[in-house]
């Protein structure tokens, strides 16, 4: 007579099993970040060499598939556009006496502001895997970045903006998460 022991491992081997080759099964679809990927996504952006060395210099990097890559863009995004609202556009300030160079960087905070509340929605949907939603924000946020130019460039004096290396950046990243979704 079998043992009660026995009678359940004759159940419980086939199942331990199969969820074991489940798991391996399941990962071998996931594709990390290897160089590979990197170069696959960059060469298709306007600044390759940018993009290259944002995820090479990021430690997240590696543990990131392309849909966790497209995430990792834009949380550096976040990270770029906070800085330039609580370091740099007040250090601007503090050395400008124009009332017009005054009044175009606060339309530039205001800008960076809001394209902040849209990167963290972007953040959101890209989470929540709609990326149809990633790609109407992350053009809103960098719309935003536009307007914070176009406010230097629109109506004399025409003068380069003091963020125009941060305006730069956020829209070189805006197209690497483009790029991660398309």
């Amino acid at each position: 007579m079998a043992s009660p022991i026995s009678c359940i491992s004759i159940f419980l081997l086939p199942l331990i099993a199969t969820s074991l080759f489940f798991r391996v099964s399941n990962a071998t679809f996931e594709v990390k970040a290897d160089q590979a990927l990197i170069d696959s996504i960059c060469e298709q952006t306007q600044d390759v060499d940018f993009c290259k060395s944002t995820f090479n210099a990021d430690p997240r990097t590696p543990a990131a598939d392309r849909d966790g890559l497209g995430l990792l863009s834009i949380a550096i995004n976040i990270d770029v556009v906070q800085a330039t609202i609580d370091d740099t556009i007040p250090k601007i300030v503090k050395t400008l006496t124009d009332p017009v160079d005054k009044q175009r960087i606060q339309v530039c905070l205001t800008d960076y502001n809001d394209a902040l509340v849209i990167l963290k929605s972007a953040y959101t949907a890209s989470s929540e895997k709609n990326y149809k939603e990633v790609i109407g924000l992350i053009t809103d946020a960098a719309n935003k970045i536009v307007d914070c130019d176009g406010a230097y460039r629109k109506s004399p004096p025409i003068r380069e903006p003091p963020i125009s290396g941060e305006n730069d950046k956020v829209t070189k990243l805006t197209d690497i998460t483009y790029r991660c979704y398309y």
